[in-house]
């Protein structure tokens, strides 16, 4: 049974919300500047602690200077674009971070937030549940096992789940017509998402948040 989403908005007005994570986040046209576009309005601060490359065992070091001693009131974590690839292919020169590490480790960013920073609300982003043209090709079918974990993460840890697995699943079967001839939809390059991809991920947190007005 399908546990019903809290009532009310999740971030109120003078609250500060950081946003933690890789490229993705770090992106200077991406989901980041959306979010400040529809909540700073509201009087909620957004601070974008995103770092590209980033992977959950380094993102663990950089958790107390660039997310806790900020003093947010909430947390959105969004990884997993390079904890699912690296110790494979071109990246197998470093240490692979199985499901199951990539869980643990979501957890234990929440659990300091919480233990060191007194934070309250947090938020884990599922990555999408495929890379899409070479890069597919190169890596195959390995997300879903991630996007698992963070949703296993998400429970266990009592954070709000973005479910980006589900939503873009959705929008590619609504339209996959729409696949350049390189295999490309909502990403430039296979991993980096377009400006509609940023648009959709952006929506769908506002969503899950009760933010969307």
């Amino acid at each position: 049974m399908s546990v019903p989403k809290p009532e009310g908005p999740w971030l109120n007005p003078g609250e500060t919300l950081v946003c933690f994570g890789d490229s993705l986040t770090a992106s200077k046209n991406g989901y980041v500047n959306t979010l400040k576009a529809k909540l700073e309005p509201q009087g909620i601060k957004v601070i974008n602690a995103g770092l590209p490359g980033d992977k959950t065992p380094y993102a663990l070091t950089r958790l107390v200077p660039e997310v806790i001693n900020l003093k947010p009131d909430a947390v959105s974590i969004f990884f997993g674009n390079n904890d699912c690839i690296i110790g494979r292919g071109e990246w197998r020169d470093e240490p692979v971070i199985s499901p199951l590490t990539f869980k643990e480790n979501l957890k234990w960013i929440i659990h300091l937030c919480r233990l060191l920073g007194n934070v309250k609300k947090f938020s884990i982003n599922t990555m999408t549940p495929k890379m899409e043209g070479k890069v597919y090709h190169q890596f195959g079918d390995i997300r879903p096992a991630y996007c698992l974990a963070a949703r296993e993460a998400a429970d266990e840890a009592n954070s709000r789940i973005v479910p980006l697995d589900t939503v873009f699943a959705q929008h590619w079967e609504k339209n996959h017509q729409n696949v350049s001839d390189d295999g490309l939809l909502y990403t430039s390059d296979g991993l980096h998402m377009t400006e509609e991809g940023y648009r959709l991920i952006a929506e769908a947190m506002l969503k899950e948040w009760n933010m969307e007005k």
